[in-house]
């Protein structure tokens, strides 16, 4: 399967189900084997739980998209805008706050489609940059973003269970 065909859709209220097994297992799958494993479903029940993610889908200053190859869903990307940004929430910047890709699909350049849409997207809206957050034991993610340009431009603290972590804010500046 080439990453050719990969198409990405606009989550509606009615993906829920669908956006809350891929979130829960994508990070699970990313994230499980690093994590205390009462953290881990601490974490996943409240961010990753229906109702969380209820809230998040519903919010207009945030948008979910499935990225989907020959049908099948193999990952899903966040971004939040304004007031909907976990962080800088500054109005000429937009974040990406989630991208993930099933393991079994990795290494197939759907990772970099996915982000080339994001950047696409905040091209099109007219934002002065995009950031995100990645954990700080996330080498292989801190690499890919660094190849595309993006830049360290801080910290913040980030919550999985009861475990305070360090999230390293990287932005692409667009203009």
């Amino acid at each position: 399967m080439s990453s050719q065909n990969v198409i990405f859709t606009k989550l509606s209220p009615g993906d829920l189900q669908e956006l809350t097994e891929i979130s829960r297992r994508t990070f699970n799958e990313s994230f499980g084997a690093d994590n205390n494993p009462k953290d881990l479903a601490l974490y996943l029940d409240s961010v990753m739980g229906e109702e969380n993610l209820q809230r998040e889908l519903s919010n207009p200053l945030s948008e979910f998209y499935f990225t989907k190859l020959e049908g099948k869903t193999v990952g899903y990307f966040k971004i939040n805008l304004g007031d909907a940004q976990t962080d800088l929430r500054e109005e000429d910047a937009m974040e990406l706050e989630r991208l993930y890709v099933s393991p079994n699909f990795q290494n197939r350049k759907i990772g970099q489609k996915m982000l080339d849409t994001v950047i696409e997207m905040a091209i099109q809206r007219k934002m002065r940059y995009l950031w995100l957050g990645v954990w700080e034991k996330n080498i292989r993610a801190m690499e890919f973003y660094k190849r595309n340009h993006f830049e360290f431009s801080g910290t913040h603290p980030y919550m999985v269970g009861n475990d305070l972590q360090t999230d390293i804010i990287m932005k692409l500046f667009l203009q």
